[in-house]
C-alpha cells in the first residue's frame, strides 16, 4: 500500500478544500454591461429614456435597456443605460465605433466605414426616424426611446433601424427561484459533507504519519 507522506497531506487537504468550494460555489457569468447603471427592459413610465441596441448581422440578442431620469444627450442615454462604449478616434464619442465591443473587428483609430456602421434613431409616435442631428446634440424628452442599429454592407440611404419598435411594454417577470426539491429542508447538506470530507482526510493523515514514527522508533 503506499502511503502519502505527512508532510504533503497539508497540500492534499488545500486541494480537496479547493475541489469542494469549486463544486459548491459554481460557475459566475460576467454581463456586458456597466455594472450599476441603468436597468433591463423598458422604462415603465416617463422618467427615463428607454434605449434599444441592434446588433443586426454582428449577431447577439437586441439589447433593451433603460437610463433612468433625465438624460443630458442621447450619447449620455447610452451610458447611463449601462452601456460599453467606445468612440472613433479623434472624434470620441461624437462618433461611436463600438457598442458593447461590437463590431470586435474594427480598430477604431478614425472613421468607421460607411459599410460598416452604427446608425442612430428616434422613437416617433411608435415608429423609428433617422436621427437628425447627432447623438450628442440629440436631447430626449422625457419617456424618450432612442435606437442604434448595425449596418453591414450597405450605403447610408440603406440603413436599417432596430428590428423592435419604439413603443413601451411591459417587463418580463424575473424568474421565480427553483424550488426546493420534495423533502427538501433547505439545509446546506453539501457544504456539511464537503466540511467533514476535510477532516476525515486531515484525521487519516495524522494516523498515518504517528504509525510511520512508531515504526521507524521500534
Amino acid at each position: 500500500m503506499q502511503f502519502v507522506h505527512a508532510r504533503n497531506w497539508g497540500r492534499v487537504v488545500v486541494g480537496c478544500a479547493l475541489l469542494i468550494a469549486t463544486g459548491l460555489g459554481g460557475v459566475s457569468s460576467a454581463s456586458a454591461t456597466v455594472s450599476g447603471k441603468g436597468t433591463p427592459g423598458y422604462c415603465q413610465d416617463d422618467n427615463g429614456v428607454t434605449v434599444i441596441v441592434d446588433f443586426q448581422g454582428l449577431g447577439g440578442e437586441t439589447l433593451i435597456r433603460c437610463a433612468p431620469g433625465k438624460q443630458e444627450n442621447g450619447v449620455t442615454a447610452l451610458q447611463n443605460a449601462g452601456l460599453e462604449l467606445t468612440g472613433a478616434g479623434k472624434y470620441g464619442l461624437a462618433v461611436l465605433c463600438k457598442i458593447e465591443g461590437k463590431p470586435a473587428d474594427q480598430a477604431c483609430t478614425g472613421m468607421p466605414p460607411e459599410s460598416a456602421s452604427w446608425s442612430f434613431w428616434t422613437g416617433e409616435h411608435g415608429k423609428w426616424a433617422s436621427a437628425q442631428v447627432g447623438a450628442q446634440s440629440w436631447k430626449p424628452p422625457a419617456g424618450a426611446f432612442e435606437g442604434w442599429s448595425f449596418a453591414m454592407g450597405k450605403s447610408y440611404a440603406e440603413y436599417p433601424p432596430p428590428r423592435v419598435e419604439p413603443v413601451r411594454k411591459a417587463n418580463a417577470p424575473a424568474p421565480a427561484p427553483a424550488a426546493a426539491s420534495e423533502g427538501s429542508t433547505g439545509f446546506p447538506w453539501g457544504l456539511v459533507i464537503g466540511i467533514a470530507v476535510v477532516v476525515v482526510l486531515a484525521a487519516a493523515g495524522t494516523v498515518i504519519a504517528m504509525r510511520r514514527r512508531r515504526a521507524a522508533n521500534d
